[in-house]
């Protein structure tokens, strides 16, 4: 069961296959096929490479700043919290995945809900979350496997198609769109920048003066962010903490080479996004023509982050002040404090701001990303409590749309059991 999660759940593998296919149906030359499955397979391992450079420092970050300000609580991470419970959650995630992904199909195929859900990877985190929200409640596992398939399944066709009338906006036309664990919180930011926005003020052409006309460039906007990001946050550290962080580095070294670290590894995704959407795109319509008649590939928002690179990085920073707000006041309310997962504030942020910016300008972007930021925090503190069955303290599961299905099922569902 483990190796059929790891299958399914490899995007880069299921993207190869698709491109291969579509490509195959397409009876394109034999060095059209070989070359489209590599770049398209290269091009999302990139994606994911960058991302892990990325992941790898904001979770110093994350460290460095909670040891900085004493924070403690649960800490929201799919990863881990999926490790922990695979023994007990791994058989039903796995049935749901699987026929989850024919529902799409399906759906996509005889329905005007015509976006097909490349970002598997998420989607094993959503089933383990469904899985444990009806376990919890005192479901069946059978239960819990044909509920989790449907509604799953309908959520990959039915999302990404609402989210496609903003991000065809953004990306010019609806070749592709965007599947992602937020997009509840990117629909709800792209309707709060519609109604209280204003598109005449675009964040990618605010005005810089010339003297700081270097922060035009993304790469180096990135790299003075997390430079002041970590140098903030390690003042404030535990020297004997900071010292096993930097390594026998001189601390100058050390802050300068993670900046551009983080910078090398957003580079790396973006160019890895290219190469996919090159290559994933052409191929997909051959794979489309045969199996779905007029649907489109629904792939990672980090593709739009070259798009709206100045978007991605108010995102950001607005996202974690957001989540700061909740850490203040949740203690005062009763709530658990949800300590901010910063590799959630960069890409749900960023993206959420994208979205903003694209319906409501500067204005927009700062509120779908401050938005993003109480979403993350409030929605998980909500539905903690349903995980307890789990056994698994000081983790929960992360992202909007897994945290919302769980309050729904919370709620609605554990009235009537």
């Amino acid at each position: 069961m483990d190796h059929i999660i790891s299958l399914l759940g490899t995007p880069a593998i299921i993207i190869a296959l698709i491109a291969f296919l579509g490509l195959v149906l397409q009876r394109s030359a034999i060095t059209d096929i070989i070359k489209g499955t590599l770049l398209a397979f290269v091009g999302f391992v990139l994606i994911k490479t960058g991302g892990g450079i990325l992941g790898g420092v904001l979770t110093m970050f994350s460290d460095i700043f909670t040891n900085a300000f004493g924070l403690q609580g649960v800490v929201p991470s799919n990863e881990a919290i999926m490790a922990l419970t695979i023994d007990t959650l791994g058989r039903p995630a796995a049935f749901i995945l699987f026929f989850a992904m024919i529902i799409n199909v399906l759906l996509a195929r005889f329905t005007r809900f015509k976006s097909i859900y490349l970002s598997l990877h998420l989607i094993v985190f959503m089933s383990f979350s469904v899985t444990a929200a009806l376990v919890g409640l005192g479901y069946s596992e059978q239960f819990a496997i044909i509920f989790g398939s449907v509604v799953i399944g309908t959520y990959m066709a039915v999302f990404p198609t609402i989210l496609s009338r903003f991000s065809r906006n953004i990306i010019g036309h609806n070749d592709y769109c965007i599947a992602h664990a937020a997009s509840s919180s990117y629909i709800i930011g792209s309707y709060l920048g519609k109604w209280f926005g204003n598109r005449a003020v675009n964040v990618e052409e605010v005005k810089v003066s010339g003297k700081l006309s270097f922060l035009k460039n993304p790469d180096v906007a990135t790299f003075i962010t997390m430079f002041f990001l970590l140098g903030i946050s390690s003042i404030f550290a535990e020297q004997e903490f900071l010292n096993k962080v930097l390594a026998n580095k001189p601390y100058l070294v050390w802050l300068l080479e993670k900046s551009a670290t983080f910078a090398g590894g957003l580079y790396i995704a973006k160019k890895g996004v290219v190469m996919f959407t090159e290559e994933i795109v052409p191929a997909f319509r051959g794979f489309s023509q045969v199996v779905a008649p007029g649907s489109i590939p629904a792939v990672d928002p980090m593709v739009l982050f070259d798009k709206s690179p100045n978007a991605v990085l108010i995102g950001f920073i607005v996202s974690f002040v957001a989540e700061l707000f909740c850490v203040a006041s949740f203690p005062l309310i009763g709530l658990p404090i949800i300590v901010p997962g910063i590799m959630a504030s960069f890409i749900t942020g960023g993206s959420a701001a994208i979205f903003g910016n694209a319906t409501g300008g500067l204005r927009g972007a700062l509120i779908a990303s401050f938005v993003n930021g109480l979403l993350l925090c409030i929605l998980p503190a909500l539905v903690l409590p349903l995980f307890s069955h789990l056994g698994v303290n000081g983790v929960t599961f992360a992202d909007q749309d897994f945290t919302f299905l769980s309050a729904i099922i919370k709620y609605t569902f554990g009235l009537v059991h």
